[in-house]
């Protein structure tokens, strides 16, 4: 039965003429751009109706939260995007995520009698917690649709869910100047996008009959065995950002870290093109790679990541001879002060995005257990770069320290890359009979 129901799947995405690169890449990045503007926003909302403290409160609940459910999200959603051969159904990776997600929550709520900060950090914590939570479901339904390629629900779902937490976070915010309320009412705002329109999307894209929750052991394990290399990198990378954020917590404020938290922000910009372009490019790029197209998936692969070069050599001038007009209309005086560390951080976007190309490169390749020392060693470069640097050069050491940590992430990643291709190659050889 199961084997006749992957087969039906199988043959429906077989029917379905695949959309272009083009038109997924349009989508995805409108999506995310909508989401990112209205992420923005909400950021904007409070350091202009708040202070850099209020900023840095919610900015810490996002540090904390973001690398525990990065890793209980075991990247899932890539994982299920590059299953073209449909090894597993929706419901092992939907039943999976739902788990470790509860895990992930509970985990949260665990540490933060453990942390010394004031009760409204906690709950403000525990509650952008509760959002991240709400996003996970939604992210492994995004992975359903992304291997059939309908990632212009995607972007609907993007769209949709960014408008609404803007609106009911601003208007709570403005209304109440609660951080506590207007946080509960983006997680209000997520849940109504999850289940008024992710599900539905989900249905459609389901098979009639098709569960979402299916336990089995069998599968959860093999699923846990192929992803978590995966989780953990992913948690790194999710660290890699957040250390120099709990460091100048730790020796610099509150205050200090909303400002660093709002000029990072600004990177999102960059960001929304990397994750269009990979999350349009990762089930094609998968697809080259099992075909044996190498040179055209280096093709490919190749012209992705030219665009982090573009954004250093291009972004960094830019930076510092707009930085303080730009940071002076967006947000306060006080944060045009700091257009050189603008300027840093484009560098390490640049760097960093390039990396993540080759990451998304690996991925649809599935070797997800090389990656691990890449992102140890980056990492390792960030933590022990913020220990030194922020103690000296405050907010300009601890955007030094995300430059060199971006730095040791591309290395790594050029060195693995290269030798998966050259495994790849030569096992294609032997296969083909070519020795």
């Amino acid at each position: 039965m199961t084997i006749l129901r992957v087969a039906e799947v199988d043959s429906e995405v077989r029917r379905r003429p695949a959309s272009s690169l083009r038109s997924n890449f349009k989508w995805t990045f409108s999506g995310n751009v909508v989401y990112a503007v209205c992420q923005w926003g909400m950021l904007s909302v409070l350091a202009k109706q708040g202070s850099a403290g209020t900023v840095g409160q919610f900015a810490l609940g996002l540090a904390i939260a973001a690398p525990v459910f990065m890793f209980a999200n075991l990247q899932l959603r890539a994982v299920q995007a590059t299953d073209t051969r449909r090894e597993y159904r929706f419901s092992g990776y939907f039943t999976l995520r739902v788990l470790t997600t509860t895990l992930g929550l509970l985990a949260i709520a665990g540490i933060m009698p453990l942390l010394h900060y004031d009760s409204v950090t906690r709950i403000v914590v525990l509650l952008v917690a509760l959002a991240k939570s709400i996003e996970c479901v939604s992210d492994v339904i995004g992975g359903l649709l992304q291997l059939h390629e309908r990632l212009d629900q995607v972007a609907r779902s993007l769209m949709i869910r960014g408008s609404l937490s803007l609106l009911f976070f601003g208007a709570t915010f403005l209304w109440t100047h609660s951080l506590i309320a207007c946080t509960s009412a983006m997680c209000v705002a997520w849940l109504a996008v999850l289940i008024g329109y992710d599900f539905r999307c989900a249905r459609a894209a389901l098979l009639p009959g098709e569960l979402y929750v299916e336990f089995d052991w069998r599968v959860a394990r093999r699923l846990i065995v192929l992803s978590l290399p995966l989780g953990l990198v992913m948690t790194l990378i999710s660290l890699n950002t957040n250390i120099p954020r709990y460091l100048l917590q730790r020796f610099c404020g509150t205050a200090e870290l909303g400002i660093f938290a709002s000029l990072a922000y600004l990177m999102v910009a960059l960001n929304l093109v990397v994750n269009a372009l990979c999350q349009s490019a990762t089930t094609r790029l998968s697809c080259l790679f099992s075909e044996r197209q190498f040179n055209d998936y280096c093709r490919l692969l190749f012209r992705l990541s030219s665009f982090g070069a573009v954004v250093v050599l291009a972004g960094v001038p830019l930076s510092l001879l707009c930085g303080r007009t730009l940071l002076t209309i967006l947000y306060r005086s006080q944060y045009g002060n700091y257009a050189n560390v603008l300027a840093i951080l484009v560098a390490a976007s640049g760097i960093s995005a390039t990396a993540f190309f080759l990451t998304s490169g690996l991925n649809a390749a599935r070797c997800f257990c090389t990656q691990l020392p890449i992102f140890a060693a980056s990492t390792l470069t960030a933590v022990l770069g913020c220990l030194i640097l922020i103690p000296r050069c405050g907010l300009n050491g601890a955007a030094i320290a995300l430059l060199l940590s971006a730095t040791a992430g591309l290395a790594g990643n050029l060195l693995v890359l290269n030798a998966t291709l050259r495994s790849a190659r030569t096992r294609a050889e032997v296969c083909d009979g070519s020795y």
